[in-house]
C-alpha cells in the first residue's frame, strides 16, 4: 500500500527542462511530491494565495514577475515557509536581495539539478543549503560586515535577551531547532517561539536572514568556517 508524500513542493520554472529535471529528482527521492509547478511568478503567486507547500522552490529569471518578488510574497504570506532559490545568477545584488527577502537555500543550477530532492530535505530539516560558492560569499560578506558595523547604540526593541542570542548562535552554526531545544534542555516549540521573537526583532523572515542581520548589527560573530 502506497503512503502519501510527507513534503510537498511548489516549484516556479519557466525553462521545461529544469522543471522537468526537479520534478524527477523530487518523485525518486520518495516520500515528497511537486504538488504545482508553475511557469510563471503571477501563477505562482496567486497559487499562494491559497495553499502553503512544505517548500517552495524559486528562479529568479521569470518572465514578468521575478522569482525576488515571488520571494517576498511567499514571506509575507507564509512567514514560516522555507524557500529555495533554484538558479543560474550568482552575482552579488541577487544573492542578497533574496537573502534578505526571506530566501531560505541559494543553490545554483549549475551545481547538480539532480540533487534538488537532498536540498529540499534539508530546508524540511531546518538547514539553509548553499552551493559551496555562494556560502563561501555569504560568509565572507558576514566577517566583512563586522569590520564596519556601527559602533552606535541599538534601539531596546532590538536587543536580544541572553536565551534569544544563545538560541541565534546556535542556529548561526547550523543546527536545527529540534537540536538547539536538546542541547539547551527545552522543548523545540519554546525554540520556535524565541526564534519568532527574533524574526520581529530584527524584522526578518528566515534563519538566514536573522543570522545574516544580526552578524550585521554585531549582535552576533559571524559562523566559522570550519
Amino acid at each position: 500500500m502506497e503512503t502519501s508524500p510527507t513534503v510537498h513542493v511548489a516549484l516556479v520554472d519557466d525553462d521545461a527542462h529544469y522543471r522537468s529535471l526537479f520534478s524527477d529528482s523530487i518523485a525518486r527521492h520518495g516520500g515528497m511530491a511537486v504538488d504545482y509547478a508553475a511557469t510563471s511568478g503571477e501563477d505562482m503567486m496567486a497559487w499562494l494565495q491559497s495553499h502553503r507547500p512544505d517548500v517552495l522552490l524559486v528562479d529568479l529569471g521569470l518572465p514578468g514577475a521575478s522569482g525576488l518578488d515571488v520571494v517576498r510574497f511567499g514571506a509575507k504570506r507564509w512567514p514560516q515557509m522555507p524557500m529555495g532559490v533554484v538558479t543560474l545568477f550568482s552575482d552579488e545584488p541577487n544573492v542578497i536581495s533574496c537573502l534578505e527577502a526571506g530566501a531560505t537555500g541559494y543553490i545554483l543550477k549549475q551545481t547538480s539539478p539532480l540533487e534538488i530532492a537532498p536540498v529540499v530535505q534539508q530546508m524540511v530539516d531546518g538547514h539553509a543549503p548553499m552551493s559551496p560558492s555562494i556560502a563561501r560569499y555569504v560568509l565572507q560578506r558576514l566577517r566583512q560586515s563586522t569590520s564596519h558595523r556601527s559602533t552606535k547604540p541599538l534601539p531596546p526593541e532590538v536587543a536580544l535577551t541572553p536565551r534569544e542570542h544563545t538560541i541565534l548562535n546556535h542556529i548561526a552554526r547550523g543546527f536545527r531547532v529540534a537540536e538547539v531545544a536538546q542541547q539547551l534542555d527545552l522543548q523545540a516549540t519554546t525554540v520556535s517561539s524565541h526564534l519568532k521573537k527574533i524574526y520581529e526583532k530584527l524584522s526578518v523572515h528566515s534563519k538566514t536572514e536573522a543570522v545574516y542581520e544580526a552578524v550585521r548589527m554585531g549582535l552576533i560573530l559571524p559562523p566559522s568556517s570550519h
